[in-house]
């Protein structure tokens, strides 16, 4: 072996070692930057079972329906008995009004 040998042997070793260092760089950035989206995604999936938790559930909505359903009637038994009121108070009106 001469020495030109040698420093080609050496040439080539600088280009292995540093394509194995780049390749090697690539990937430890490659898995920082799927820990960071990993780490987003649990984030953002512990907010959303949070909020998650604050939604009412089926039945719960179902109940809900029925006691509006209850109230709506209530409400349609007061004001069919307001409106004799109504028509009693328009009489008492037009009297007052009639003889000031």
């Amino acid at each position: 072996m001469n020495i030109e040998q040698l420093n080609f042997g050496f040439g080539t070793m600088q280009w292995v070692v540093i394509g194995v260092i780049g390749i090697y760089s690539w990937l430890i950035g490659r898995q920082a930057a799927s820990a960071k989206e990993l780490l987003e995604l649990r984030t953002r999936i512990t907010t959303l079972e949070a909020e998650m938790r604050a939604v009412p559930s089926h039945n719960q909505l179902n109940e809900l329906m029925g006691r509006l359903e209850r109230l709506d009637a209530k409400l349609e038994g007061v004001t069919d008995s307001m409106q004799p009121l109504a028509r009693s108070l328009d009489r008492i009106n037009d009297y007052l009004l009639q003889h000031k």
